[in-house]
């Protein structure tokens, strides 16, 4: 079991993760301390793969969001402003539609 503070298949802290995203949508002007090379690698690949994800998302979260999203960055604020947290959104989104922000893992899926 992964503490809520740790993402699933990501060596990254839900905050860290949560501050670089808010940065990417412009809600915040960047992570203090500033990520090292490995972490600002990783948080660019979490921000690349949130980029795919924008319609599941969308399907995943039904009427809690607006319909007419259209660009990651609108998605991760209108996400910030009806979710709260990034730690939040991780657990509706495990407990209720067996996924993650970043992808459907199987260890997200009840055992056969």
């Amino acid at each position: 079991m992964l503490p809520g503070t740790r993402l699933t298949y990501r060596p990254l802290e839900v905050g860290r993760l949560q501050g670089f995203f808010d940065t990417q949508a412009g809600i915040s002007c960047g992570l203090d301390p500033p990520p090292g090379l490995v972490e600002a690698g990783c948080l660019q690949r979490a921000w690349n793969r949130l980029l795919t994800r924008v319609e599941v998302l969308k399907d995943a979260f039904g009427q809690l969001l607006p319909s007419e999203l259209h660009t990651v960055q609108r998605l991760w604020k209108e996400l910030r402003r009806g979710m709260g947290s990034a730690e939040d959104m991780l657990r509706f989104l495990a407990s209720c539609c067996k996924r993650s922000l970043l992808g459907d893992y199987a260890c997200l899926r009840p055992a056969p």
